[in-house]
Parts: C-alpha cells; structure tokens; sequence
C-alpha cells in the first residue's frame, strides 16, 4: 500500500484459562484507543477469545505458562483501512488439513438435552470465519500462527 500508515498493537500470554480474557481485554483497550465501533470491537474480541482458548486447549493440552501471541494491526491506505489480527502459538502444530476441515464442519445448535452438542467441537473456527473476511493459518516449525482479516468500512472505525 503507498502512502500508509498503520497503528499496532502486541502482546505474549502465558496459556491458562484466565489468558484469552486477558488478551480480550487488552484487544478492547486497543479498539478504543484506535477508534473501533464497540460492535466490531465486540466481534474481535470472541474471534480472539476461541482463538487463545484453542492454543490453551488443543495446542498446549490445556499446560499453563506457555507462550501465546497476539498481534493486531490497522493498515490504512488512501482507499481502504485493513484490520490484521494474529494469534500464534507454540504447541501441538495443527495441519492446513485439520484446519480446512474445522472450517468446513456444519455448526452444530447446542441442544440443552443433548451434552453431547457442548462437548469441544470446532465452533470457535466457524465463527471466527464467519466474522471475519479471511482466517489462514501458517505453520513454521512448532509455531501455529492464525491470521484473521477484516476489511474496515468507514462506519466501523469511529475516529
């Protein structure tokens, strides 16, 4: 993009169940900061929230004290704002195909009758994708990184 500029904000969490409340919080100090409705603001914070929960659960089998990152960038050109939210961790490595078949799963309506229906199921990848534009992940080495980007329409950026 020429002539832009972008406004950025990072952080590492160690895994624990308190880590994706945490990084929800910080997430929302930023979306205030940098003029963020409270609706999309709203929105990225639960892609975030399934997204850390995942890496505590499934990528570091639920151990404390491990490293997750969270980036999250505003790039702005002279025709479009972009927002780029990433969360990495250092855990199990999911493939793309494990990947693509989480995204590709049917959402499943939890049922109060049925605790099969609240059992972990791969929701948190089917909303994240339905928030948002584009989810990627990329591997490298041990390192999952989920890319999440938005594009911004002027009503969503509020400054």
């Amino acid at each position: 993009m020429t002539n832009s500029h972008s406004r950025h904000f990072g952080n590492t969490y160690l895994s624990s169940l308190d880590a994706s409340r945490d990084a929800s919080e910080d997430l929302q100090h930023f979306c205030s900061l940098v003029g963020i409705s409270n609706e999309l603001a709203a929105q990225l914070e639960l892609c975030v929230v399934e997204i850390v929960n995942n890496a505590f659960i499934h990528a570091y089998n639920e151990q404390e004290g491990q490293p997750i990152e969270l980036q999250c960038e505003i790039q702005t050109d002279s025709s479009q704002s972009v927002l780029l939210m990433a969360v990495s961790d250092y855990g199990c490595v999911m493939s793309q195909q494990e990947f693509e078949n989480k995204l590709a799963t049917t959402f499943i309506e939890p049922d109060p009758e049925d605790d099969a229906t609240w059992a972990t199921s791969g929701r948190g990848f089917i909303i994240v994708s339905s928030l948002m534009d584009t989810v990627k992940l990329s591997t490298q080495h041990t390192k999952n990184t989920f890319l999440m980007v938005k594009a911004l329409e002027e009503q969503a950026l509020t400054v």
